[in-house]
């Protein structure tokens, strides 16, 4: 009786296992493909540009005012009111740095969420539709076959959410 009982629950999980489906998805593929994710990186870097150039003309500006600073031509009350010109701008430029870094890695994290939750979407949704019991990263497995791998159409349906 308890082997019988036992052949039947084992036949039972091997049905059970026999009828999970896992698929893949490859993210490093993802980010280098997808149309959307190349778009979003474009913005990313416009904002880098931007920031960049603010600070390329601090920049300037405090080489201009080291060199008038450092001449032998201007008296002692201009060299000063230089200085402070000068210390004000640095610091600024240093505000600017920082508020940038900051914006940046904000933005960053934003399109990077953004991106994630549209990938899980799409996952959920291609998993609820075709039956797969999970969809993993590729990487998770030793050994997969070509078909487990559906980065392909996650791109596809992702580029096509613009």
């Amino acid at each position: 009786m308890i082997k019988r009982f036992m052949l039947v629950v084992l036949c039972t999980v091997g049905l059970v296992h026999a009828q999970q489906k896992f698929v893949c998805v490859d993210p490093g593929r993802i980010l280098q493909e997808s149309k959307l994710v190349k778009e979003k990186e474009a913005k990313l870097r416009s904002s880098v540009e931007q920031y960049q150039k603010q600070l390329d003309e601090k920049n300037k500006k405090l080489e201009e005012l080291k060199k008038q600073i450092e001449s032998k031509a201007i008296s002692q009350k201009v060299r000063e009111e230089k200085i402070k010109e000068y210390q004000k701008i640095e610091a600024e430029g240093m505000e600017l740095q920082q508020k940038a870094q900051k914006e940046l890695s904000e933005l960053r994290a934003k399109i990077e969420e953004e991106l994630l939750a549209k990938v899980r979407s799409i996952s959920e949704e291609l998993a609820k539709k075709q039956g797969f019991t999970g969809i993993l990263d590729c990487s998770a497995f030793v050994y997969k076959t070509a078909d487990m791998d559906i980065t392909a159409e996650v791109i596809q349906r992702l580029d096509q959410q613009k």
